[in-house]
């Protein structure tokens, strides 16, 4: 289950976090290699920033085509459609992660314990509204599309991944309350499935995320939503394949994006839910 405010330990963590390296779209390629087929990475991209900080642990990570060794104090800045993993590998142990992802509406914060390929959430926060917010959204913006020596926007993103860090454990710390006591269950479904673009969003799945059991949570987000959770899914499918198309991405990579095991599977999907006329076929 995960846990939906922040312990004080972990706030500590992230108040005293420090950026020691930064992978982004200006770093140079030199402390990377090429991907290839046999490294096994799941790949993902969305139209949201995300950034990555390493508390601990040492693997390997995808980013823009190629593998990246990532160790504590490792910063990855992931803009707006960049392809990166999603997920973990077998391979992967005793890590622990941050996942700052930055929303519209809020700034999420994840610490992820993965253990042998398999990931549970430690805890999940969400913050930042308003000025805040925008102030921050703003920042990495600018940062991201400065014209820019590559050492001063390194830093500059190492500072703004601080930042949010100690801004969310400030603004949680000692606010925070249960997850169903700041706001609805549905609707806190509702939203993970758009931000996952319905993808790993299994009743299993949504179960180790809330705590609930799947079948109180499809009773309760049909009633409160009117739709099920299986037509949401379809809806944050539909919504990420319509802004994928808008930037020129392939059929083959929404698949992937989306999670589809091909892009025959994905093809017959998009013909049994997209309406007629909808898109590029």
């Amino acid at each position: 289950m995960e846990t939906p405010h922040l312990s004080a330990p972990l706030a500590l963590r992230l108040v005293e976090a420090r950026v020691r390296r930064v992978i982004c779209s200006a770093t140079p390629l030199g402390g990377s290699r090429p991907v290839q087929f046999a490294d096994g990475f799941a790949l993902d991209r969305h139209g949201h920033r995300e950034m990555l900080y390493v508390m601990e642990g040492c693997s390997h990570f995808l980013y823009r085509d190629r593998v990246w060794k990532v160790a504590p104090g490792t910063l990855v800045v992931i803009d707006a459609w960049e392809t990166h993993s999603f997920g973990y590998r077998t391979t992967d142990n005793g890590l622990r992660h941050i996942w700052l992802g930055l929303h519209p509406s809020c700034l999420t914060c994840t610490y992820l314990g993965v253990e042998r390929g398999r990931h549970r959430s430690i805890a999940r926060l969400e913050s930042l509204s308003g000025a805040s917010l925008g102030h921050l959204s703003r920042q990495w913006g600018e940062v991201a599309a400065g014209d820019l020596e590559p050492s001063l926007r390194t830093a500059l993103l190492a500072g703004v991944a601080e930042a949010a860090m100690r801004a969310i454990a400030v603004e949680t710390a000692c606010s925070a309350e249960p997850l169903d006591n700041t706001r609805g269950l549905a609707d806190f479904v509702a939203e993970y499935i758009m931000r996952q673009h319905g993808r790993d969003c299994s009743l299993a799945r949504l179960e180790r995320v809330t705590g609930y059991s799947r079948f109180y949570l499809s009773r309760l987000f049909r009633r409160q939503r009117g739709m099920t959770i299986g037509q949401a899914i379809v809806a944050a499918r539909l919504r990420f394949l319509a802004d994928a198309e808008a930037q020129g991405l392939k059929q083959c990579g929404i698949a992937e994006a989306l999670g589809f095991s091909s892009p025959s599977a994905f093809c017959l999907w998009k013909r049994r839910n997209r309406p007629a006329g909808a898109g590029n076929g």
